[in-house]
């Protein structure tokens, strides 16, 4: 059966730089997948909030190579519309820790209304069910 996977952007960032301290990590995990049907699924706040990353890091020139690798790995796009983004508030405004993302909230919105098997992901803010 098919796994549906969400990705994070430090799982993202990770894969893309070498030097990047997720690096590792990002690639034992994307050995550990090897053999398996995966489907990626990505927000496009994940890929707004990767692409910034990439930018502040290494610069708009890595930006291109980030986005067009993207686009031939991951395989479906989901828009934040106006109900996920009301689903996402619901999260984020519940979250009591100080320095909460939104964006973080807004995956798990995407995760529920899609029913996707996890997130490729190392933040801890992701119960450990969905944190592969």
């Amino acid at each position: 059966m098919m796994k549906k996977l969400l990705v994070d952007s430090d799982f993202l960032v990770g894969v893309f730089r070498e030097d990047d301290g997720n690096h590792k990590k990002a690639m034992i995990l994307l050995e550990s997948m090897r053999g398996e049907e995966v489907e990626l699924w990505m927000s496009n706040l994940v890929q707004q909030e990767s692409a910034t990353v990439i930018s502040h890091r290494v610069g708009m020139e890595a930006v291109g190579s980030f986005i067009k690798r993207l686009t031939a790995d991951v395989h479906k796009t989901v828009r934040i519309d106006e109900k996920l983004e009301k689903d996402s508030w619901k999260i984020f405004l519940k979250q009591t820790k100080k320095g909460c993302s939104f964006v973080d909230c807004s995956n798990l919105a995407v995760i529920y209304r899609y029913k996707l098997d996890g997130i490729l992901a190392f933040d801890e803010f992701y119960p450990k069910g969905l944190r592969l």
